[in-house]
This record gives C-alpha cells, sequence and structure tokens, in this order.
C-alpha cells in the first residue's frame, strides 16, 4: 500500500487543514450536546455516526471516549482499556473526546479536552499543557532529536507533578505521523483499527527499532527516535495525568527542512487556553 509522508504540496496540506478543522468542530458538537449521565459507549457511538455524516470514510482508531480517572490512564493501561465503557458523565468529570479519522486517504487525528463542570486541577492541567505548543516547534528548530524533545516533555511534566500519561499510548508517543494512504475499495479493521494502517506503522517502527532504517512513524524517547527530526507531517499530543484527572491536546505539527510550525494557527485548545488565562469557562459552547 502507498503511503505519503513528507513533501506534500499546498493544495494537500489545505486538505489536511480542512479535514483537522472539520474533526475538530465534529467533536466540540459532540461535547456541547453532553448532558450528564451519557455512556462513553453511547458517545462513541455517535461520534462514529457524525464522522461518516461529514463525509469521512474510514478512522485509523475509532473514536475514544474518556471520562473521569479513565482521562488519566490509572495504572497498568492497556491498548484494550482505550475502548469505551459503560462508564457515566458525572458532573465535575474531566472529558477527552480523541478521533482519528480518513477522508480521500486523510489521516488525521484530534484530541478535545474539557472539565464537565468546574475544576481547579483540570484548570491548572490544561494550562500546563499549554507550554508544549511553544517548546516543541522550538526545540525542532533548535536542532534537539525526537528522543531528546519526548524526554524533555516526559521529565518536565514530571517535575510539575503530573503523570506524562501520553507514554501509556501505543508506542509511547508523543506523536505519530500524519499521512496520505493510497484509497482502497474497502477498509478492512483490526481490533478497531485501519487494519493497513496500522500494519504499515507496525512494520515502519518495527525496522527502524532494529536499525534497518531510520524512518519510524512514531515520535517517542526511545532508539528509533534518536535522530532529527523527519520532515512531513506530525500529529503531536502531549499527555497528563494527576489524581483522577486528565487532559491532553492533538495536531498536526509541520516539519519542512528542519522547520517546524503548526498547520493551524488557532485551534480548540489555543482557544480554551485564552478562556483559561482570563478566568472564563473553556468548556464547548451550548
Amino acid at each position: 500500500m502507498f503511503v505519503k509522508t513528507k513533501n506534500f504540496n499546498s493544495e494537500e496540506l489545505a486538505q489536511f487543514l480542512e479535514l483537522q478543522k472539520l474533526s475538530f468542530s465534529i467533536l466540540q458538537s459532540a461535547a456541547s450536546r453532553l448532558m450528564g449521565g451519557e455512556t462513553e459507549k453511547e458517545v462513541a457511538q455517535q461520534l462514529v455516526k457524525d464522522y461518516y455524516s461529514a463525509g469521512f470514510t474510514s478512522f485509523f482508531h475509532l473514536p475514544v471516549v474518556l471520562f473521569g480517572e479513565r482521562t488519566a490512564l490509572p495504572e497498568d493501561w492497556t491498548v484494550e482499556k482505550f475502548y469505551p465503557k459503560r462508564k457515566t458523565l458525572d458532573a465535575g468529570s474531566s472529558v477527552i473526546l480523541d478521533a482519528s479519522p480518513i477522508q480521500d486517504g486523510f489521516l488525521v487525528d484530534t484530541s478535545y479536552s474539557f472539565c464537565f463542570g468546574d475544576s481547579q486541577a483540570h484548570r491548572d492541567m490544561m494550562k500546563h499543557l499549554s507550554q508544549y505548543r511553544d517548546s516543541i516547534p522550538a526545540s525542532v528548530n533548535q536542532g534537539a532529536s525526537f528522543s531528546q524533545i519526548a524526554d524533555s516533555v516526559i521529565e518536565n511534566m514530571i517535575s510539575h507533578g503530573f503523570e506524562p500519561v501520553h507514554t501509556k499510548h501505543i508506542g509511547e508517543v508523543l506523536g505519530h505521523r500524519a499521512v496520505r494512504l493510497s484509497k482502497l475499495p474497502f477498509n478492512p479493521r483490526m481490533k478497531g483499527f485501519d487494519a493497513f494502517a496500522i500494519s504499515w506503522f507496525k512494520l515502519k517502527d518495527k525496522l527502524a527499532m532494529k536499525g534497518l532504517g531510520r524512518r519510524s512513524p512514531l515520535w517517542n524517547n526511545l532508539k528509533a527516535s534518536e535522530h532529527a527530526p523527519h520532515d512531513g507531517l506530525w500529529l503531536v499530543e502531549p499527555h497528563a495525568g494527576k489524581d483522577g484527572v486528565g487532559a491532553k491536546w492533538e495536531e498536526i505539527l509541520v516539519i519542512e527542512g528542519g522547520e517546524a510550525r503548526w498547520l493551524d494557527e488557532a485551534p480548540p485548545h489555543v482557544l480554551q487556553w485564552r478562556k483559561i488565562e482570563m478566568g472564563d469557562f473553556y468548556g464547548p459552547a451550548a
């Protein structure tokens, strides 16, 4: 299967941006409809319908819905625990909505975090996460390796009393590639993932970990990331947890000629951070 990872032209970048914006809008709309008492499964099932209605044809991974302490990925977290449960939404609960839809081969991945009610702990965590939107591209532009950047985020979170729970994500990733897949007449799934896409990600990372190439599609603090940042589109997703509260953000970072910039200037979490600075409500609009 053909997978394009870099050298995207302006039209392709515009399509990635359009789909990222659309995905964020679907997550925000779903968040605005929450009334309390819904289960993760109910919200996830509706998200699948919403994405298909918007024209998306598949998912790299099916929508993830996490409520309450599950947003912090507690204890020995496994891949299966990301699947939505019958956990209900209660007042004061942290919420993470995450989806990686695919349209015409363009794979994007977005996360939207907020608190259903008000929580100073969640507000403080969201504020902490804002710094990485500046520090991560700055580190790329200063010549740091992928693994050094990942280590820096981990160390900084720990020093501020947070657990860097993105290390519990598949591949322990701070980020992973956004790619353009060849269009196929069918979309087989494997444990909630697009079978072709996840197989490609796993194969490329396995080869890189064995030293057979330096092109892992994963960005973490492991051996395969001990190199200068590769050009292409990277879905960056710092995720913090503490005392049953979790929050994250995720969006596309563009790296071209070793220089990094965000594809979108004002995704939802940037607007949330501005509201937090003003002491305002930063959840979804009704």
